[in-house]
């Protein structure tokens, strides 16, 4: 969780510096879980799960596959196959039906004719119609604009007809909830946590207005295996085996990343991608860096910094720091290590701004600058560091992480005073110290202070000095 500004992957154990509350020599910075609104520079988050306040999904940054890979897969996807073979069995006939299925007896020849279940045709044909393989003017089958793309179109229609598939399948039997489960957990997930995934998207599914509840007693696992089928066939997953616990597990194909990754792009997430970083700003780096492991993070730290100059990369670092929340101000300033001496004058720019002083202090006190720091100013950089790390590490990891080794009753004295920082978060962090803090007369001392910042005051509220 707290990291250092000189090896932004935390190792265990790590505590916020004790300069950060006016002990000690040096100083550095926490940083969030992982998380877009986080900040570990080299990374150490999965990008899984959710923040700790209770806030969306945080989307994994992705490697995209060459696009002439993911064309190739696409024409051999079986339901693209079958979905281009009824449409030119139907147009062949000019059989009856609209853009939502065959007439009746069309659908009995077809599935005698050729060898597919109703749920099959059914799907196939939803596919055909949405992609453009088929047309139905006049309720009479015709073949489409795309009924050839498959085997002749270009990357870009073969990946634009893909993605039309992959739209209309989303759009049906609760396979949205599912497939982007996958994707915000980055990896292979057992069957087990699959069905829960799947239940859950199904009772969402139900409480959306217009929707009939589902009959009573459905099978929800042969939902689940008929779904899992339907992403398999469009190539959208694949299935593994987990060969520590054993068992089926699931995980998005290279097809399926690069198909969710533009539906949740399209939908306003923020989804990330490795190997972008030196075509993007400072602040989708950091955003980026908060969800790598610790190798990717390197790598697109390497890459962003070799595209700029390096008085360019630290203006870009300070403003994405000035401008982001506390978890990528930490980051940011971790980030200026790899600049190092030449990032000094913009770091020693941002002592005139309030909110990046504390943390320009600190960074140039590390790189043999004079700075100085107040105590007022370390309480602030304290507070700061909690509101960092508690953007996704669960309150009582912070508690154990950002106090430093100080005697129980110094802790308490601190803590006692931090109410008067003027910080928007310090009720925040006052209020996961009085519910975490394993000493009770901290635990106090901080229930006290988050009753005095929470109270009106008649001024503004000041730092101590």
């Amino acid at each position: 969780m707290a990291t250092s500004r000189r090896n932004p992957r935390p190792e265990p154990g790590t505590a916020v510096p004790p300069t950060a509350t006016g002990e000690g020599d040096t100083g550095g910075t926490g940083t969030p879980a992982a998380g877009p609104a986080g900040g570990r520079p080299a990374g150490s988050g999965s990008g899984s799960g959710t923040g700790s306040r209770g806030g969306p999904p945080k989307l994994p940054p992705v490697r995209l596959a060459p696009r002439e890979e993911l064309a190739a897969a696409a024409r051999v996807a079986p339901l693209l196959r079958a979905a281009r073979l009824v449409a030119c069995w139907a147009a062949a006939g000019q059989r009856h039906g609209t853009r939502d299925g065959l007439a009746r007896a069309a659908a009995s020849a077809a599935t005698a004719e050729l060898e597919l279940t109703s749920a099959e045709l059914d799907v196939a044909w939803r596919v055909a119609a949405g992609t453009g393989m088929v047309v139905v003017p006049g309720q009479r089958a015709a073949p489409g604009p795309r009924v050839d793309v498959l085997a002749s179109g270009s990357t870009g229609d073969v990946l634009a007809m893909w993605e039309d598939a992959l739209r209309v399948m989303l759009g049906a039997d609760d396979l949205d909830g599912m497939a982007t489960a996958l994707y915000t957990v980055g990896g292979p997930v057992k069957m087990d946590a699959l069905f829960e995934a799947y239940m859950a998207a199904a009772g969402s599914r139900d409480r959306r207005p217009g929707q009939p509840p589902r009959p009573a007693g459905e099978d929800l696992a042969a939902g689940l295996s008929s779904a899992l089928e339907t992403l398999a066939d469009l190539g959208v997953v694949e299935l593994g085996t987990d060969d520590t616990a054993g068992g089926l597990t699931v995980t998005l194909s290279r097809l399926g990343i690069w198909g969710m990754h533009r539906h949740l792009g399209a939908q306003g997430w923020h989804v990330p991608v490795l190997g972008s970083a030196a075509h993007d700003g400072a602040a989708a780096l950091l955003t980026t860096l908060a969800s790598c492991d610790a190798e990717d993070g390197e790598a697109e730290i390497a890459a962003w910094l070799a595209a700029r100059v390096p008085a360019r990369a630290a203006g870009e670092l300070i403003d994405a720091a000035r401008r982001g929340t506390p978890g990528l101000r930490g980051a940011g300033f971790a980030v200026l290590d790899r600049i190092g001496e030449q990032a000094v004058p913009a770091v020693r720019a941002a002592l005139d701004d309030p909110v990046l002083r504390a943390h320009a202090a600190v960074w140039l006190h590390e790189h043999g600058e004079e700075a100085e720091l107040g105590p007022g100013e370390r309480a602030w950089l304290l507070v700061d560091l909690g509101a960092g790390l508690l953007e996704e590490a669960d309150p009582r990891d912070v508690v154990v992480e950002l106090l430093p080794d100080l005697p129980l009753k110094a802790q308490a004295d601190m803590v006692a005073g931090l109410w008067e920082v003027d910080h928007p978060a310090v009720t925040d962090l006052l209020t996961a110290l009085s519910d975490h803090h394993p000493d009770p007369a901290v635990a106090r001392a901080a229930r006290k202070a988050a009753f005095k910042a929470r109270s009106p005051s008649p001024g503004p509220r000041r730092t101590r000095s």
